[in-house]
């Protein structure tokens, strides 16, 4: 099997000249579709290269004359557009009709035309495939190994809403079958064209039959009817995407059937405009159009399919004699916007045009109201006026939305219905050009003051020459046309009538320019695509915002306005380079005074304009998933950098060398340290949002691969990461803004020592689930931390273990020397963390299921005790407590008495009983006097041993009568190693000098 792969992609139908593509072998898949059969057949090569026409436009809002006819071959068509299904977050986007309308019009950019066809019903002059829409009631991977039976070639695919809306039942999915030649309609006969018409719809019924799809979207048997090209939600919502190998299909493939069974019930209830709640007042367009006196004139007649079709309207599907429409009156429903909502009906009877809408909101209201709302909508941008239109009067007016009734044809001015004529203000600067406007003005009966008082407008718009003024003059009073007094009353009117439109004209200039700004804002393809403050912005207001606006974001922090700088996704790793940069209004637009733009014979600051026209953000939040940040907010995560490797790894790893570098070096061995350790790597990657409160120490000597394992957490993690190694840049005074923006620290020769300060500041940095942040030009607040902690160290105790249970949140490793300064050896780790095994290892950890280890995610918020974790701990204790623990493993102690010295032993029991007063006096000289808790004999007793318990009581002990003892119990005596108190346990492995050390502490 292999995948097509062509000399040039899809293009205009004016701009092609069609080559045979070029085949070449690679692999099974075509993009992100499955093959089904052999597309180096003929038949299947014939169709790849034949040629097809269709028509395209990015969605339903594209008005009925802009539809943009392509042609190219069915191979270029599939290889670039139907064999791919990207991820989008809504399903309108590019769509495809296929078929060929009437052309409409040429434009011309860049040197390159494209040519317009109409997407009308009547104005369809052929099909090319063969499509239906299936919404849940079969499955796709049924009628595509169907279509493979009977030997056609096809697409199968899933639409936008499969994920959400597919049932048990089948699947939401599309099909399309190429035409082996255009089933065509005749344009010159209506009643041929409509008998060819119903023949198509009868054909396209049995095909459906043949493919077995008993419930269909009928809107498909239109001709004129979109579909959306594949889409899915989200990169994991499911999806089915197939390519059918075969051969075109053929009309005669397609017999005759039934078409009714498959149109949908028409509309029920109230159908007669009379019975809507008349008010009885005017509905009137914007220009005067009275829409009530054009209705009850014959504008009833109107094609409504055709005028919703070219004005681009949300056409929902067939309804009986009708068709189901977005309702005009769409935002005043209790849901708006309801993609489902099958509740209005746009209907051609035999009494006239008609819209009927069930919603409460909608009943009083008359077809003629919905039109005059269709204007309100193309002011909105929910439809748009064909070209060649400046008012949907003129649209209405329009002849060939008519039929001619009884043999004569409609013909209507918009000024027969109150629409105000725009007079249009000429340069008339000769008098050829003065007696050439005042001809049409002298012979229009309609001609009023204004028509005249244009003409002088006209004159004085040109500079007043005399020729002109004079030759207007001569026409005035030549056609006995006002007297003295009136044309100096016409010309005073024409002056003020010519400010009027120089005013309208600078303000229409104006909004052309804001909107240009506007749009280039969203213009990412204008931007400077550096990130650098100091690289230029543009060489025009356009790409100057455009970088402005991918470089900085107006935010509300705490009340004040300011300008943030948003981070370099390629900077983001340096230590030098903060991730919060924050400007106020004043340096923003100082810092930018060099880069102003020559706007005529003036300076325009792009800076000013972009504070007047952004966005403003509510604040700025750090949100990895699976947080959500807010729709005002400026989201400083930026995902990852890394890109996994693709596909289902299950229990493999594809990735051997790291695989046993973690493993072998890393968890010198031991598979319970090793499950966790990747548990915990599993986590950062899949839950960045969540804080696990755990963090890794790495301990051993230099050179056994410490900051490699930091090198591959870092590729993790990228660019949300900070390589740290001053301790100020961990829990000094500035260090939480950028530790908040972090996903990972690494903390790399890490020697905090045994500071009790140091301490609480980590400990409160590893699981708090806030941070105070105090970055320069801001006050200190406190913003949520997602920071996980990898801290490596050369030293015995790189961090205080206060054997209080704190140490939970540390999973202490000593890496393994059997690797120690292998050169080569580290050389491949490098390669492997620069390659491909670091987007396996990626992957895998995206797909990773704690369950088959016998883990749960919960797991990961308790760190597992370890050898090297009891290590440190000893390493930690204060003296006070390390005589304590001593005199407990020996079993004995000897204290001083004024008889001398006196030696207390454990009993048969194993329990050891010695003199309250004395003893405490023993440990606390071994401590710090000024310290109380060195003196706390059952406190640190009860750190040590939480489930065991120690006896006090008055009695006789050794040579002392009548006198406060202590009691330890047997499983606290003589135990060398123990767990200080917590509930893990060490692991399997561990070496030799973990051990050892132990003992030796």
């Amino acid at each position: 099997m292999a995948q097509v792969v062509n000399e040039a992609p899809f293009e205009h139908a004016d701009a092609i000249t069609p080559k045979k593509p070029k085949l070449k072998l690679v692999s099974e898949t075509i993009n992100d579709a499955t093959l089904i059969g052999d597309q180096h057949a003929p038949e299947a090569l014939a169709v790849l290269a034949s040629k097809i026409t269709i028509m395209q436009a990015n969605g339903r809002r594209t008005p009925g004359n802009l539809w943009k006819l392509m042609t190219g071959t069915v191979g270029q068509l599939i290889q670039h557009h139907l064999s791919k299904h990207p991820v989008a977050a809504e399903k309108d986007g590019l769509a495809y009709v296929y078929a060929q309308g009437a052309k409409a019009g040429k434009a011309t950019s860049t040197g390159k035309v494209t040519q317009f066809g109409w997407r009308v019903q009547n104005k369809i002059e052929a099909v090319t495939a063969f499509f239906a829409d299936v919404d849940g009631t079969d499955k796709a991977q049924r009628v595509a190994e169907l279509i493979h039976k009977y030997g056609w070639f096809g697409l199968v695919y899933t639409t936008h809403s499969h994920a959400a809306k597919k049932t048990e039942d089948g699947d939401r999915f599309r099909v399309i079958l190429f035409l082996e030649e255009p089933y065509r309609f005749p344009t010159d006969d209506d009643d041929s064209r409509r008998q060819a018409v119903a023949e198509w719809q009868s054909r396209y019924a049995c095909m459906c039959e043949l493919l077995g799809l008993d419930e269909i979207d009928s809107s498909a048997m239109n001709l004129h009817q979109m579909m959306y090209t594949p889409r899915r939600a989200s990169d994991d919502a499911e999806k089915e995407h197939y390519i059918i190998a075969g051969r075109a299909l053929r009309i005669e493939d397609m017999p005759k059937g039934d078409a009714s069974k498959y149109r949908k019930a028409g509309p029920s209830g109230p159908r007669r405009e009379t019975t809507a709640m008349d008010s009885g007042k005017p509905s009137v367009l914007e220009d005067g159009f009275d829409l009530r006196d054009w209705w009850d004139d014959g504008g009833r007649h109107i094609m409504l399919d055709t005028l919703l079709d070219y004005l681009g309207w949300d056409a929902r599907g067939v309804s009986g004699d009708g068709q189901h429409i977005l309702c005009p009156n769409d935002a005043a429903h209790s849901n708006p916007g309801d993609p489902d909502d099958r509740g209005t009906w746009a209907v051609e009877g035999d009494e006239g045009a008609l819209i009927y809408c069930h919603h409460d909101h909608c009943l009083h209201m008359c077809t003629w109201d919905f039109i005059r709302l269709l204007e309100e909508n193309i002011a909105d941008g929910m439809a748009v006026l064909p070209d060649g239109y400046d008012s949907l009067s003129a649209l209405l007016c329009e002849p060939a939305l008519y039929p001619e009734i009884d043999g004569e044809e409609l013909d209507f001015d918009p000024a027969d219905f109150g629409a105000v004529e725009e007079i249009e203000i000429e340069f008339l600067g000769t008098h050829h050009k003065v007696k050439r406007a005042f001809k049409p003005v002298v012979e229009n009966d309609r001609a009023g003051d204004d028509h005249y008082a244009a003409l002088y407008a006209g004159v004085e718009k040109a500079g007043n020459k005399r020729l002109a003024v004079e030759k207007l003059t001569e026409l005035m009073e030549s056609h006995g046309l006002h007297d003295g007094n009136k044309r100096k009353a016409l010309a005073k009117r024409g002056a003020q009538m010519l400010k009027e439109d120089r005013a309208a004209y600078a303000a229409h200039k104006a909004e052309e320019k804001r909107k240009g700004a506007e749009e280039a804002l969203d213009r990412e393809d204008l931007a400077n695509p550096s990130m650098d403050p100091a690289e230029p912005l543009g060489d025009d207001l356009e790409s100057s915002l455009a970088t402005l606006r991918m470089r900085f974001a107006p935010v509300d922090l705490n009340g004040k306005f300011r300008v943030v700088r948003k981070p370099d996704l390629n900077a983001f790793n340096s230590d030098f380079d903060s991730t919060i940069v924050v400007y106020t209004k004043q340096d923003f637009l100082d810092l930018r005074l060099d880069r102003q733009l020559a706007d005529g014979e003036s300076l325009i600051d792009p800076a000013k304009e972009f504070l007047g026209m952004e966005k403003r953000k509510s604040g700025l939040v750090f949100a990895p998933p699976p947080l959500v940040p807010g729709a005002n907010d400026f989201n400083m995560y930026q995902g990852r950098k890394l890109v996994p490797q693709k596909g289902k790894h299950g229990d493999k790893r594809d990735f051997p060398t790291l695989d046993a570098f973690v493993r072998d070096v890393v968890c010198d061995g031991d598979a319970k340290k090793y499950e966790w350790l990747m548990l915990w790597m599993a986590h950062m990657v899949q839950f960045p949002g969540e804080k696990p409160g755990t963090a890794v120490i790495a301990t051993g000597e230099g050179g056994v691969g410490k900051g490699t394992m930091g090198a591959i957490l870092m590729k993790l993690a990228a660019p949300h990461c900070k390589q740290l190694e001053n301790e100020s840049h961990v829990v000094g005074q500035f260090a939480g803004e950028h530790l908040s923006k972090c996903v990972l620290v690494w903390v790399n020769e890490a020697v905090f020592g045994l500071s009790p300060k140091v301490s609480s500041a980590l400990k409160a940095l590893v699981d708090s689930n806030a941070i105070q942040v105090e970055a320069k030009g801001m006050n200190l607040i406190t913003v949520p931390s997602y920071s996980r902690y990898y801290i490596d160290s050369n030293a015995a105790v790189p961090i205080l273990i206060e054997n209080n249970g704190s140490e939970r949140r540390y999973f202490v490793l000593l890496f393994s020397d059997e690797k120690k300064q292998d050169l080569n050896y580290f050389k491949n780790v490098r390669t492997a963390i620069e390659g491909d095994e670091m987007a396996a290892l990626l992957g895998y950890l995206e797909e990773y299921d704690p369950v088959p280890a016998g883990l749960a995610w919960d797991a990961v918020r308790t760190a597992p005790e370890t050898t090297e974790r009891r290590v440190m701990g000893v390493h930690s204790m204060r003296g006070a407590m390390r005589r304590l623990k001593e005199v407990l493993e020996e079993g004995q102690v000897t204290l001083p008495s004024p008889e001398g010295m006196e030696t207390f032993t454990a009993d048969a029991k194993g329990r050891l009983r010695v003199p309250r007063a004395r003893f405490r006096g023993y440990i606390a000289a071994a401590g710090d006097k000024r310290r109380s808790e060195d003196a706390d004999v059952e406190g640190m007793f009860r750190r040590l041993f939480h489930d065991a318990e120690m006896k006090v009581a008055r009695g006789t002990v050794g040579k002392n009568q009548d006198t406060w003892w202590w009691e330890f119990p047997a499983e606290a005596v003589g135990v060398a190693d123990s767990n200080f108190g917590t509930d893990g346990e060490a692991g399997e492995g561990g070496n030799a000098d973990a051990k050892a050390g132990e003992a030796e502490a």
